[in-house]
């Protein structure tokens, strides 16, 4: 096991992402990672591109890793634990992807507590503009938690957070990507209905959501007085704002997180009912 080492158990979107996202940064450039996937293109791809030391399973990986990360989907962590739980040392830190798992069910399901950590990144890893929350169990000392924090602020923000701040969190920083692809194809197609060359009518939008979200974290001023700036007495801005409003714009923003939100927890609580079983 190389010192410093980062292993990644599935090289799916979300762990691609963030693989991209460290061979960018020059704190991770030269790294050693690992990775294992089932499906042999990824393998390769990333043996290719991305440097990835590819092995033959995931146990090789939890192995030769000084860090392991856990980047499969959520059902699939039941299996995984049982194949490599043998290969994890007590004092290894993992890194878990995984939403809707609780901390205790990693112990529960290895029998034994490990350092660990539960992260939950967005896909903008990619380019460097993730925003990632993180929760750590009782196990991971200052220096291990250094570590996870010093990982995933390589590809964008990072907040640490108790468990029960992590559904919330996620469901802004997780899903929120998504919402704000919608909204600006949403905005491209009404600019192509208007006359615009969809190019341009998605250009314009993509560099107003970026710049708008500069704006706010960069002035400080609450995003409602930003929009006031915007909106003039009698002026256009206002009738499109008061359309959103009718249409119940920030209340279906609201519904979305809660949904996202409710299944997260649907998910952790399913975990308990298996374990029951």
């Amino acid at each position: 096991m190389k010192k410093g080492s980062i292993g990644f158990i599935g090289l799916g979107n979300m762990a691609g992402a963030i693989i991209t996202g460290l061979r960018l940064s020059e704190a991770y450039r030269d790294t050693v990672i690992h990775g294992t996937d089932h499906n042999a293109s990824k393998r390769e791809d990333y043996r290719s591109r991305c440097n990835v030391a590819v092995l033959p399973d995931a146990g090789s990986v939890a192995k030769e890793s000084e860090l392991l990360v856990l980047a499969i989907k959520p059902q699939g962590l039941d299996a995984l634990l049982a194949e490599i739980g043998k290969d994890i040392g007590e004092r290894k830190l993992v890194v878990s992807l995984a939403a809707g798992k609780r901390l205790s069910f990693y112990e529960q399901r290895l029998g034994r507590r490990i350092p660990l950590v539960t992260a939950i990144p967005n896909v903008n890893a990619k380019i460097g503009l993730s925003s990632t929350a993180l929760c750590k169990n009782d196990a991971v000392t200052p220096e291990q938690m250094k570590k996870a924090v010093a990982l995933f602020e390589a590809v964008g923000g990072v907040a640490v957070l108790p468990e029960d701040k992590l559904a919330a969190y996620s469901a802004i920083s997780g899903a929120g990507p998504a919402f704000a692809y919608l909204f600006a194809d949403a905005l491209a197609s009404a600019g192509l209905k208007a006359g615009l060359a969809r190019r341009d009518a998605l250009q314009a939008a993509c560099e107003m959501l970026e710049g708008s979200a500069r704006m706010i974290l960069e002035s400080g001023e609450h995003p409602r007085a930003l929009a006031d700036q915007v909106t003039s007495p009698g002026g256009t801005t206002i009738e499109g704002m008061h359309t959103l409003a009718k249409l119940g714009f920030e209340h279906a923003v609201h519904e979305a997180v809660q949904a996202v939100i409710r299944k997260n927890q649907w998910l952790a609580e399913q975990a308990q009912v298996e374990k029951a079983e």
